[in-house]
């Protein structure tokens, strides 16, 4: 009987929790309820100063994600949401490679959910989820990158 009832709120939490990705435009994406499912494409651009956050484990630090910006135009202008993307130092799916305090935009770099290199200046495909944000009042969590 117990198997059963777990089952069953399993599978009530698979059809609602679990909604697929829908897409969005950028302009459209902070218009969206907080844990709304997004894909949308854009270019990436640094800020001056870019933000992170940080995964702790034991008071040490396991991650690290930039904050940075998805645009609609390649020259840094259009319509921005903020995104979140987790660092990596070496090739990893789905990821920024981590940059020096000194860093430009040429050390922009972002690995493919197939583990291609994307340099900034080109469009990229994100899929990720809205979560609230002190700044911005909205940022999206990546979890998947593609080149459309």
């Amino acid at each position: 009987m117990k198997i059963l009832k777990l089952l069953t709120v399993a599978s009530i939490l698979l059809a609602f929790g679990c909604s697929s990705p829908k897409p969005f435009e950028i302009k459209d994406v902070c218009a969206q309820p907080e844990g709304t499912k997004v894909i949308t494409q854009g270019y990436l651009s640094l800020p001056k100063t870019v933000d992170t956050i940080q995964l702790t484990k034991g008071g040490a630090i396991t991650a690290v994600g930039y904050q940075i910006f998805l645009m609609t135009k390649a020259d840094a202008s259009g319509d921005a949401v903020k995104v979140t993307i987790w660092t990596t130092t070496k090739s990893e799916p789905n990821k920024i490679k981590a940059f020096s305090q000194n860093y430009t935009w040429n050390d922009l770099l972002v690995y493919t959910d197939d583990g291609k290199e994307v340099p900034a200046g080109k469009v990229i495909k994100i899929t990720g989820e809205t979560v609230a944000d002190l700044k911005t009042g909205c940022a999206v969590s990546v979890t998947k990158i593609e080149t459309p």
